[in-house]
């Protein structure tokens, strides 16, 4: 093979190899790398907006939303974006309430802090519709702040409790969470998106919480990086995010969270 490369001067985009040959993604989600690394600072965009612009410009050969949600799926996992919740400044369109943002990066980002010094990055913010992860991320109240303040007085609570309970009592609550997990198993695609937009909009720091815990655990199993590029890889995330939340709220499930069947 021969590479034949061009010296443009302007309109183009350094990228390091390393990137372009990260063998932990698909190549779509290395093309969708390359795409959002390309675009503006704070260009607005989401999976399924980029699906619709493939769509439209290939017709039916173009991505759909599942290939494109899945390589923004995997993007998260092996740490190229970095999900935020920030609030629009006052004075303009929306002031006071909270939008996501997804950070891209053109290298691997630590968890732990969410950046590196020596790193290219833009932001992406994440447009009303379908984000990332597959649910929605419109803009969640100011007041939700509060209600996560609240959420984690509650579990620090309910944690020092559980101390004291008894094996009896913990045996009852596992056996109430395998027949939630179950009844979980069962949900289409559907409801189980609108049960996870109802997380995110009331408990947008818990969910984030749960949603890195299923990647990290999905993309940690031996098959987890080919789970999550292929078909099925946006359920299996969401799925198990939703019961990392079922976990979260044992003994307690709000309203908003979940009404499975009996």
């Amino acid at each position: 093979m021969r590479i034949r490369r061009s010296k443009p001067v302007d309109s183009f985009t350094i990228i390091p190899n390393g990137t372009l040959r990260d063998e932990r993604l698909s190549y779509c989600a290395r093309g969708v790398l390359a795409e959002l690394l390309s675009r503006p600072e704070n260009w607005e965009t989401n999976a399924d907006s980029i699906s619709e612009r493939a769509r439209k410009h290939r017709d039916v050969v173009g991505e759909g939303r599942r290939a494109i949600r899945a390589a923004f799926a995997e993007l998260e996992a092996a740490g190229y974006m970095v999900r935020k919740r920030e609030r629009v400044p006052k004075g303009q369109k929306g002031g006071g309430d909270f939008v996501t943002v997804l950070e891209v990066y053109d290298v691997p980002q630590e968890r732990s802090h969410g950046g590196t010094a020596d790193a290219t990055s833009i932001r992406v913010t994440s447009i009303g519709g379908t984000s990332m992860s597959g649910t929605s991320s419109r803009r969640t109240d100011v007041r939700s702040t509060e209600d996560e303040d609240a959420g984690y007085e509650h579990s620090a609570s309910l944690a020092a409790a559980r101390e004291g309970e008894d094996a009896h009592a913990r045996e009852l609550r596992r056996a109430e969470l395998l027949r939630l997990y179950e009844a979980a198993n069962q949900l289409d695609n559907e409801r189980l998106r609108r049960h996870l937009l109802a997380f995110e909009r009331k408990r947008p720091v818990i969910y984030r919480e749960c949603r890195q815990a299923a990647l990290g655990q999905i993309g940690g199993e031996q098959g987890g990086r080919q789970l999550m590029a292929g078909p099925d890889g946006v359920r299996a995330i969401d799925l198990l995010s939703f019961k990392y939340a079922l976990q979260h709220y044992a003994g307690r499930l709000p309203d908003w969270l979940v009404k499975l069947p009996r």
